[in-house]
């Protein structure tokens, strides 16, 4: 069985695939739903705007940023 299946998601953060809102695993593990629309289906997060980098940035998740790199354009 796939790793990420048995243990479920491992991210700090995740995508609704309703809203496209940025959830953290702690309000996922706390409400069980995205907060924004109550939807229950998440995925991984593969793209994110400055917006978004801003959010995950206050959020403390710096490390988690570090992770996708500059990619130029």
């Amino acid at each position: 069985m796939d790793e990420v299946a048995e243990e479920g998601f491992v991210d700090p953060v995740l995508r609704c695939d309703s809203c496209q809102a940025l959830v953290t695993r702690e309000t996922i593990h706390k409400h069980g739903a995205c907060i924004k629309c109550g939807n229950r289906r998440l995925r991984n997060l593969t793209v994110f705007d400055e917006h978004e980098r801003k959010q995950m940035m206050d959020w403390g998740l710096t490390d988690f940023v570090k992770l996708f790199g500059v990619v130029n354009e």
